[in-house]
């Protein structure tokens, strides 16, 4: 590759940094997913309902929203590298708080903390791709260092596949579930380290404390409506995609009849689906769409709702297995696969000087999306139907496609 033609700063080359930014990815991504992956061993260990066990995953969510403004803020005001320094602190924190954890009580606060110190990675990483890149390799950047979160995931499930509950049950490779936030820990420190390595050009601030204040950046980027409509979009998109994670198992097993071994494998292979897609859209967006990324998201999101109205049309009529498959993978490459072009997008939105502010106001919708769109699907199936809920959900990511056309026009320069 041309490195005048990738590289923005011309300080360091641009391998180190986007390296570090997809590794910090993985490191985030593994503290909650390991979380998730060992449920079962959680709940024998502490000897509560599944409902109490699902408060851990809130607690996350939580954490996520209520950290993104002053995670961004705090961006702007330190540099990247100062950013991921200390999200990986605070998410060592959260791992040993965890391993420590001898009530439930504390273990809701360790996922908190680890909600919040994974919202600064989000923000730092993309405010480090747009210092690091030119706008025309930016969205393959961001989408490479994407592929952290799958990677992340598949190291979860590796760790959580040997938990056990109890330290008399550990035995060959089995370790207690304790020993894994240990190795997760570990992990972390490694990232924090590596973190290091980022060039001086990405410690600068943006912003400085005494010039402005966090909440001046806010009211700035609030009274913008066309980024609020593209806020709002996001919130939809993200409604959708956990939406369809949350209950893809659900609506192949009780809708379509799979078995929960082939459910599972189409879970595993949409994964496996969006890692490739997520880079791959964000190159086709520097080198086929002359690196436009709103047309492609729109359509990408687009192709989502109607996704969603046929599993609600499939769930009144039926269908074979093999379509609600094919409907799945599709999905998997689309509102799976989203995530890079409106993080680009965001960056791009907002002065240089508030990048970070401006991505964590954007989180903020994403992570009320997260939050939100399970718990509606869940009750709209308990009251409802699986047709009701997928047909909900194709009509609030069609609005969210809609905002995005109406409401945010792309920048075309920088």
């Amino acid at each position: 590759m041309n490195e005048q033609l990738i590289t923005k700063n011309g300080e360091g080359g641009w391998k180190i940094p986007l390296t570090v930014f997809t590794l910090a990815h993985t490191v985030g991504t593994v503290h909650s997913t390991a979380v998730t992956v060992m449920v079962p061993v959680i709940k024998n260990f502490y000897d509560i309902p599944y409902t109490a066990v699902a408060v851990l995953i809130t607690c996350y969510s939580i954490g996520q929203t209520l950290s993104s403004i002053p995670n961004g803020g705090m961006i702007d005001r330190i540099g990247v590298r100062g950013g991921l320094l200390v999200a990986h602190g605070v998410l060592l924190a959260a791992a040993l708080l965890l391993f420590c954890a001898d009530i439930i009580w504390l273990a809701y606060l360790a996922l908190f903390l680890m909600g919040w110190g994974y919202s600064a990675i989000n923000p730092a990483t993309a405010k480090g791709v747009y210092q690091t890149f030119n706008r025309t390799r930016r969205a393959t950047a961001m989408g490479i260092k994407q592929t952290g979160v799958p990677l992340g995931g598949v190291f979860a499930g590796l760790l959580g596949g040997i938990a056990v509950s109890h330290h008399d049950q550990a035995a060959g490779w089995n370790l207690q579930w304790q020993t894994i936030m240990l190795i997760v820990s570990a992990a972390t420190v490694v990232g924090a380290l590596l973190c290091l390595l980022l060039p001086k050009s990405l410690s600068q601030p943006t912003v400085t404390s005494e010039k402005r204040g966090i909440w001046a950046d806010l009211s700035i980027i609030a009274s913008d409506w066309p980024f609020n409509r593209f806020v709002i979009s996001t919130m939809a998109f993200n409604f959708g995609q956990y939406n369809f994670f949350t209950f893809l198992t659900a609506f192949l097993t009780k809708v379509l009849g799979a078995t929960q071994e082939m459910a599972g494998g189409v879970y595993a292979i949409v994964q496996a689906t969006s890692a490739f897609f997520r880079p791959f859209w964000g190159f086709a967006s520097d080198f086929f769409f002359k690196s436009r990324k709103k047309a492609l998201c729109v359509g990408l999101c687009f192709v989502a709702s109607i996704c969603f109205g046929a599993c609600a049309l499939i769930s009144i009529a039926g269908a074979p297995v093999w379509m609600g498959i094919a409907i799945s993978i599709i999905l998997g490459a689309s509102i799976a696969s989203y995530a890079p072009l409106v993080q680009v997008m965001a960056v791009e939105a907002v002065d240089p000087k508030m990048i970070g502010s401006g991505l964590g106001y954007a989180h903020m919708g994403t992570h009320l999306g997260a939050s939100i769109g399970p718990l509606a699907m869940g009750i709209l199936l308990d009251l409802y139907s699986y047709a009701v809920g997928y047909g909900i959900t194709a009509t609030i990511v069609l609005i969210g496609v809609g905002l995005l056309v109406f409401g945010l026009k792309e920048k075309t320069a920088r």
